[in-house]
């Protein structure tokens, strides 16, 4: 999917005003990850692009649930417009129903170099309308039905502090995913919206290690410096014995049954009503998880909806006030946090084989040993590393504040190294998965490497906001230099220091007298030694120099 063009209709969207067409590029490089890059000060509304973008697709996604009251459907406090590019489909078609009966199809064969238009509009009437053309013509087709397939694959979410409000839409989503599942005679898990929290990293880390493809995963494990999984355990908590859990849990064991064949001993409780699966990783455990998931995602989507079982122990009332929480209220500070003994499914005690070294260090170690960084790292590149599905949205909240300078500066190459459909014999990806990310950042290093029509700056003015591309190019430009265009900074060291030393240019021109300047003079060269190197200790030398030359 490639972002194409967003509008605000009715009232502002917290710091964004509405009404105001807000448009984007669309990368040609097939040979790199789609990134848009939204850089700009603290408050320039930068995450909220990615709240709105989450609302959104929260919206047209709950639309199609069977409890969404048409009441909802038709909200008229919520407009927008948004048309986006969604890739082909390879190895199937997309329907198009030529009546209401569903009688006629269409199967839109589409040419290799022809990919899907999309546009849709929600009114403040309350009228809803997705269309389509093929890239590159005028003429739309509005879709009537089935219209799931024309969204984004997958949406995947991250945000790296506390900006839970971009999680809002996705923990709204579960719960209704979840009352779909209690309530539903379809109990499919074929879900599109995903957020990444503490529980989904034990998920990706685990999927990836297991079922990552074989030449992404050599190099996210030479980054970790680590050769393999070493064990973790999973545990079934079926001490919950309300009628609504039994009947839910005993639906579900579909889904844990295929853990029970991968695992290396299991033993059921029934004592303390818990099943218990521990894994010992070797080739045997790696080929029967890829006998039953196949692929990282996989593993991973078991492991996500497993996880909604949690939510049996929420109180009616909490799953209520969640699935009507409005927008502007921060969910995640509502709800409790449950006593881990609790939880119907956990994943614990990941434990990991180090890289042979000769410092004595031992052979494991505990996944959550891991610095916050490094679980950062796992959490962003192994999301995008897992995803295979073409047409995905990505939206990261400062992706890398975790993250050390090296990394930073390495970030776009390492989410473009996991990211191949295939790989040269170097471990080089040789074309590109068709997904796109979205990612608010203050890191000059990530602007760097991109160039400056996929990098949009914030520009705030009282209630108006512009996203312009910068004016010079920024991609392979110097971090000082990006300082300046992006961020309105023209100084390379910080505050502090730079005040000491204007304060010492101050001092030498207060002195008129040519005995005490050159006396000044000396002593201020003497304090300069203290200060490291900088563009703004040289400036203040050349005017010493000056001065003396006087």
């Amino acid at each position: 999917m490639k972002l194409l063009r967003l509008k605000i209709l009715g009232e502002d969207f917290r710091s964004l005003p509405a009404n105001v067409d807000y448009e984007f590029n669309v990368a040609s490089e097939d040979s790199k990850l789609s990134t848009k890059v939204f850089a700009g000060l603290n408050g320039s509304g930068k995450s909220n692009f990615l709240e709105l973008l989450a609302e959104i697709f929260y919206y047209l996604e709950r639309t199609k649930l069977q409890d969404t009251p048409r009441s909802y459907v038709e909200n008229k406090n919520f407009g927008f417009e948004i048309e986006y590019i969604l890739p082909k489909k390879e190895n199937n078609f997309y329907t198009i129903y030529k009546n209401k009966s569903k009688e006629d199809v269409i199967n839109l064969d589409l040419p290799i170099e022809q990919d899907i238009h999309v546009s849709i509009k929600k009114d403040l009437e309350g009228f809803l309308e997705m269309s389509y053309s093929l890239a590159g013509e005028d003429k739309f087709t509005v879709i009537d039905d089935d219209f799931g397939q024309f969204l984004p694959s997958k949406i995947i979410a991250y945000t790296s502090g506390q900006n839970e409000l971009l999680s809002n839409p996705f923990t709204r989503l579960r719960y209704h995913y979840f009352t779909e599942m209690v309530n539903s005679e379809n109990k499919s898990s074929n879900r599109r919206l995903y957020f990444l929290d503490t529980e989904s990293n034990y998920s990706i880390f685990i999927a990836n290690m297991l079922l990552g493809k074989t030449a992404p995963l050599q190099y996210l494990k030479s980054i970790f410096r680590i050769e393999d999984l070493y064990s973790f355990r999973i545990t079934f908590n079926y001490k919950h014995n309300t009628r609504e859990a039994l009947k839910i849990l005993e639906e579900k064991k579909a889904l844990w049954n295929p853990l029970k064949a991968c695992a290396t001993t299991w033993r059921d409780d029934t004592n303390s009503k818990c099943l218990v699966l521990d894994f010992m990783i070797n080739e045997a455990t790696h080929q029967a998880f890829h006998h039953y998931y196949k692929t990282a995602f996989k593993l991973f989507q078991a492991f996500y909806e497993l996880q909604s079982l949690n939510l049996l122990i929420e109180k009616q009332a909490t799953r209520k006030f969640v699935t009507n929480a409005h927008k502007t209220i921060n969910i995640t500070d509502e709800l409790s946090k449950p006593d881990p003994s609790d939880l119907i499914f956990r994943i614990e005690k990941i434990r990991i084989k180090r890289q042979k070294s000769d410092d004595n260090k031992k052979d494991t170690l505990y996944y959550k040993s891991f610095s916050d960084g490094e679980h950062q790292l796992n959490e962003v590149i192994g999301s995008v590393m897992m995803m295979e599905e073409d047409g995905c949205l990505f939206l990261m909240d400062e992706p890398d504040t975790h993250f050390n300078p090296k990394w930073r500066a390495k970030m776009v190459t390492m989410l473009n190294k996991v990211s191949g459909k295939e790989y040269d014999s170097h471990g080089n990806p040789e074309n590109i998965h068709q997904q796109e990310l979205i990612m608010t950042t203050h890191s000059p290093f990530i602007i760097s490497d991109n160039h400056k029509e996929n990098v949009y700056k914030f520009v705030r003015n009282g209630k108006t906001l512009k996203l312009e591309n910068p004016k010079h190019e920024t991609y392979g430009t110097s971090i000082t230099f990006l300082m300046k265009q992006i961020f309105d900074r023209d100084i390379t060291i910080s505050d502090y220091a730079n005040n000491e030393l204007k304060e010492l240019k101050k001092e030498i021109r207060n002195i008129s007298q040519s005995d005490l300047l050159e006396e000044k003079i000396d002593e201020v060269e003497e304090r300069l030694m203290d200060f490291g190197e900088s563009i703004e200790k040289f400036d203040l030398y050349n005017y010493l120099s000056q001065v003396k030359k006087k």
